[in-house]
């Protein structure tokens, strides 16, 4: 709702004040802890005991911990904005507040999660935990930190803005330390259950997960020693990892159809096996529609999002100045991967969790259509702005305000498509 709210008022030529810039910046927190972390940390809090081998430690905190991160989100959406236009001290109290809940609820997930994977059985009897607990580890760690350093950005606030420093640093972390980690390791894991896809390597999963993970700290560090050679370091290594993922995964879409290379070697009989596999596949794009084609089509955004992290890194590199927009970054990460990446696997997941079923394949095919045409439309906006004004006509402004209104319309459908497997009928009944 803000992403449409921004991108509708900057396209009709609205009067920006001093709340539009903090509106963004509430809008940034609220994409990737609300739309994208509630959905991560609800799939995390479901999965990743299952993963672990052990039950979740205790299930009463759950939803106190999503109402307060609700909560604090929606206090600082309006808070921030209301007091860059009038600094009054009940607004400002509302804001440390909010950030005091969210800290609060996201250190109370990483604690919940932590004491969980404590009570697990060894590493070396979940392989597939421990191949992906680097990353977990990463992402959680970084959520932690997000609240506490968000805690400090809104306590030193001045005029309803947050400090250019503290905020690169708080996005970095969220998206980069949090999000990013999270759904690659989930994917690694998931895509294959789901998709019927051979498993990811485990060793290169592993040496990919802690190259990934050096590049954070460098680019996190270039960050606050504001040093532009560092900081493009760290860009060029998580671009690198990126497109290594992304390489990996497609290597493994090429065999979607085929019965896994490991299933049919121990197949009694291959050929009986290979066509009930087939059969299967057929029934799940019938019911769960194109979810493999989002998952695709969001890889090939983190491809896109990898070489953008190349080129501004080696810029950064060479002492130049960035040639592309840094939001163009963040929005082909945001909108583009881990946007399509949840809408790919939420319809396949969620199911299966609650025992309900989507709405309709129907509405998948629209999230693909929709998600990928507001990523184009946010991302292309921000990257030919220069060449799209003609005259008085200026396309990019049009190109964003359509972005946001698609990006509201794949959120709309997708919440109506799960709606049926969040409320599964048995429950109601």
């Amino acid at each position: 709702m803000l992403a449409c709210v921004l991108t509708v008022t900057s396209m009709v030529g609205v009067q920006l004040g001093p709340w539009w810039p903090a509106l963004a910046q509430a809008h940034g927190n609220l994409q990737i802890f609300g739309w994208a972390g509630l959905f991560v940390v609800g799939v995390s809090l479901y999965f990743l005991p299952r993963l672990r081998g052990a039950p979740l430690v205790a299930i009463w905190p759950v939803r106190w911990i999503v109402g307060a991160l609700v909560v604090a989100l929606c206090v600082r959406a309006l808070a921030q904005p209301w007091l860059a236009v009038a600094d009054q001290p009940v607004v400002r109290i509302a804001l440390v507040g909010s950030a005091i809940l969210e800290c609060v609820a996201l250190c109370g997930v990483v604690l919940l999660l932590g004491l969980t994977f404590r009570r697990g059985p060894a590493l070396e009897k979940r392989p597939a935990f421990g191949h992906t607990l680097p990353l977990i580890a990463c992402s959680f760690v970084c959520l932690g930190l997000c609240g506490v350093i968000n805690l400090v950005n809104l306590w030193q606030m001045m005029g309803g803005m947050v400090s250019a420093t503290g905020d690169r640093l708080f996005v970095t972390l969220g998206l980069f330390g949090f999000l990013l980690p999270m759904t690659l390791g989930m994917s690694a894991r998931s895509l294959p259950m789901y998709a019927g896809l051979d498993a990811f390597p485990p060793r290169r999963l592993v040496s990919l997960s802690f190259a990934y993970i050096s590049g954070l700290l460098v680019f996190c560090a270039g960050i606050l020693m504001n040093w532009q050679e560092v900081e493009g370091a760290g860009m060029v290594l998580i671009g690198g990892i990126l497109i290594s993922f992304v390489f990996l995964f497609l290597r493994t879409m090429r065999a979607r159809g085929k019965l896994p290379h490991k299933v049919a070697r121990l197949a009694p009989e291959p050929a009986t096996l290979a066509q009930a596999y087939r059969t299967r596949v057929s029934q799940e794009r019938n019911t769960y529609g194109p979810f493999v084609v989002l998952v695709a089509s969001a890889y090939l955004w983190a491809l896109v999002s990898g070489i953008f992290l190349l080129i501004n890194g080696v810029s950064d590199l060479l002492g130049f100045a960035a040639p592309l927009a840094e939001d163009a970054i963040r929005h082909s990460l945001t909108i583009g991967f881990v946007s399509l990446l949840l809408c790919g696997l939420a319809p396949r997941m969620l199911p299966g969790f609650s025992g309900g079923t989507i709405r309709s394949a129907r509405l998948v095919s629209a999230t693909l259509w929709l998600g990928n045409l507001a990523a184009l439309l946010r991302v292309g906006s921000l990257l030919l702005s220069p060449w799209l004004t003609i005259g008085q006509l200026n396309l990019s402004q049009l190109a964003f305000g359509c972005s946001g209104i698609l990006g509201l319309a794949l959120a709309l459908c997708l919440a109506i498509n799960l709606w049926p497997a969040l409320r599964p009928a048995s429950a109601l009944g």
